[in-house]
């Protein structure tokens, strides 16, 4: 059972929820926006030792947090999102959600890292997304009037 692979991340994952959850209902972050962390986490990486080239496909970012998560969209082919079908699979939801509240409660020293784990452009594309996710949590919040209430 894909959730049972998981269980011991239900805490953090919940953590993840509740960091999304603040950002969107009340625009309260810490030092980075929880936002922005899942589009970092989705990003290719090359893992080492290097797979078969026809197995890069399955290796992301969040895999270098929480392993098992490589092995889950290796078991379920098609389960990463795509342009077209942008949401994933409630195991790799939870798996994810994990990976925020990891990457949140690490701070910004983790980025580097993380960094180190992507390979050609996405190596380059990862750095400018945790800059303006960074620098989204730095900028003054513009509240809605039903905030204010």
């Amino acid at each position: 059972m894909v959730a049972s692979r998981f269980l011991k991340y239900r805490q953090a994952a919940l953590h993840g929820e509740r960091l999304l959850d603040d950002e969107a209902e009340r625009g309260k972050w810490t030092w980075a926006s929880p936002v922005g962390i899942p589009r970092l986490l989705l990003m290719r990486r090359a893992p080492r030792p290097p797979p078969d080239e026809g197995e890069l496909w399955r290796f992301r970012v969040v895999g270098a947090i929480i392993p098992e998560f490589d092995e889950l969209v290796a078991a379920e082919p098609g389960s990463l999102p795509k342009s077209g079908t942008p949401t994933l699979p409630l195991g790799l939801r939870l798996a994810l959600l994990a990976g925020v509240a990891v990457v949140d409660r690490a701070g910004p020293g983790i980025l580097p890292m993380l960094q180190k784990h992507t390979m050609g452009d996405n190596r380059t594309r990862f750095g400018d997304l945790a800059d303006k996710s960074m620098a989204d949590a730095r900028k003054p919040r513009q509240f809605l009037q039903w905030q204010l209430i």
